[in-house]
């Protein structure tokens, strides 16, 4: 065979097999990785909205429960709104307890609303009662009229508890309350009911070192 004719089928073995070669890679390729690949981001989709339904769902029961203590407390203030009128002190610490027991801590309006039940009855030792578990040991910070309602109480006993209505003013600096006119206005009142000049007089001196203005 001459030389030329083995070059030519050199070159048409070379040739073919470049092209098995092409086809092989050509069939060889592989794809099931980015099948693989979308599938894994499918999955991981889903598992992510199945989180955040989930999510959802537990926010939305969160928020059904506290709209359900809400309005738990709402009706619960209310009734102890109307304890305070009728004089129910043993009505209005049962209610108050029962908040507790449900799981609902009370706020300031319900908290105030049991203790003045409880001073509108005269029972003064329950008041302090309520006053210690509620106030003092800071479930719930009182305000002026927290102490006013004691105060008031105290101011009702015959004769007035003076001694403890002193140690209520001293005490409000403690839990954050400054006494204004409105505290002052009641124990003048009754200063001049019971014509205690000189109590009055040391009580204006107090409003006068504490910066206080009569308001009347």
């Amino acid at each position: 065979m001459s030389s030329f004719a083995c070059r030519a089928i050199a070159a048409r073995l070379v040739t073919a097999a470049t092209r098995r070669r092409g086809a092989g890679v050509s069939l060889g390729r592989r794809t099931s990785p980015p099948v693989a690949i979308s599938t894994s981001r499918g999955l991981a989709t889903t598992s992510r909205a199945a989180a955040a339904a989930d999510g959802d769902a537990a926010t939305k029961s969160e928020g059904a429960r506290s709209e359900d203590a809400q309005q738990t407390l709402a009706e619960v203030t209310k009734k102890l709104m109307d304890c305070r009128k009728r004089k129910a002190a043993a009505n209005a610490v049962d209610l108050l307890v029962g908040l507790g027991h449900a799981g609902i801590q009370p706020d300031l309006l319900a908290s105030t609303a049991c203790l003045g039940a409880c001073v509108a009855a005269g029972k003064m030792d329950l008041a302090l009662k309520v006053f210690e578990e509620v106030f003092d040991k800071g479930v719930v910070k009182p305000d002026e009229v927290v102490f006013t309602e004691l105060i008031r109480g105290h101011l009702r006993a015959d004769p007035p508890a003076w001694a403890r209505i002193t140690g209520l003013l001293n005490r409000m600096p403690e839990h954050g309350v400054n006494p204004t006119a409105l505290t002052y206005n009641l124990l003048l009142a009754r200063c001049a009911d019971d014509n205690e000049l000189e109590r009055a007089e040391a009580l204006v001196d107090r409003m006068a070192d504490d910066g206080i203005e009569p308001d009347g």
